[in-house]
């Protein structure tokens, strides 16, 4: 009986705010864990996503993949938080994959954050994320700039939107894992508990029916989750405000903001947990929830960072 080879280990998902990494995570593990929305910093912690990629009498391989908070330069308690917990995973881990959004240039600051990465990590993966959306010429010389910068350990061309070339990404990266027993069982998709996930549905629902700085200064919190005995569950969940300005603002004209916020949200989490969800949401203004230590460990979040 030949052998199977065995190997398991951490890859890491790091890159500007908004280059696609939660929805390349989404799309490799084949389900949603990590929220995704087109305004920059919607990842506000660490996400493990767990694939097993097996390879007939030949390799099993377990990628827990690590979705961060994109790097940039933080201002506030909480964002320098978010941004000390993407750059500490890198430590961690045994692959770290650069993603690249090729529709943007590669600025002086996108630069400094991959000299950085090298610094920590001198074996980087690049991976040029939506591809679909640019001619192939253009392409072409995109990838030629930014390969001048750094000597990465390979390129990889992908629409994580649509999956093109995320399967030849997947089968390198389990090759690169290092020979390990699994971290996970095999059935498990992601670590990130049901309570937290709920939260992070209605916040990303709020992401994108919220306009301008309100979304940055809200969080939502699972208070309550009850499993009824006809199975449904009924789910209490509480929207942080630091503004009682932003209260009108997120019910709407008659509520029919927050319905509507309420609505989506519930659709999403049934599909999800493949049940009936009573969904209840509830605003509470609380001026300086940034400055709760709570806020940040309930999320892996060092307050003191």
């Amino acid at each position: 009986m030949e052998k199977i080879d065995l190997k398991s280990g951490f890859v890491n998902l790091v890159g500007i705010p908004n280059s696609g990494k939660s929805t390349l995570i989404n799309k490799l593990v084949g389900r949603k864990i990590s929220i995704v929305s087109h305004k920059v910093q919607t990842t506000r912690f660490c996400i493990r996503g767990i694939y097993n990629f097996h390879l007939p009498k030949k390799l099993k391989s377990q990628i827990i993949f690590v979705d961060t908070p994109g790097i940039f330069l933080p201002k506030r308690r909480f964002e320098k938080a978010m941004v000390t917990a993407a750059w500490s995973e890198l430590k961690l881990t045994d692959k770290v994959v650069f993603i690249h959004d090729v529709l943007k240039k590669i600025d002086n600051n996108t630069k400094e954050i991959i000299k950085k990465i090298f610094q920590i990590k001198p074996d980087v993966i690049l991976v040029l994320n939506k591809i679909d959306l640019l001619p192939k010429e253009i392409l072409l010389k995109k990838i030629s700039e930014i390969k001048k910068f750094y000597d990465f350990e390979e390129t990889f061309l992908i629409s994580a939107k649509n999956g093109s070339g995320c399967s030849k990404l997947l089968e390198y990266l389990a090759i690169k894992m290092p020979e390990h027993s699994f971290f996970y069982d095999e059935n498990t998709i992601s670590d990130l508990p049901q309570s937290i996930l709920a939260s992070e549905i209605t916040r990303e629902k709020l992401f994108k029916n919220l306009n301008q700085e309100l979304p940055y200064n809200l969080t939502v919190e699972t208070e309550k989750w009850v499993i009824n005995t006809d199975e449904t569950i009924n789910i209490q969940q509480t929207i942080y405000i630091n503004k009682q300005s932003y209260k009108p603002i997120i019910l709407g004209k008659q509520g029919q903001n927050i319905k509507r916020i309420g609505t989506l949200a519930r659709k999403e989490l049934e599909k999800l947990l493949d049940c009936k969800i009573h969904l209840f949401l509830h605003i509470k203004f609380k001026k300086n929830w940034m400055e709760d230590p709570s806020k940040y460990s309930s999320i892996g979040l060092n307050y003191n960072a």
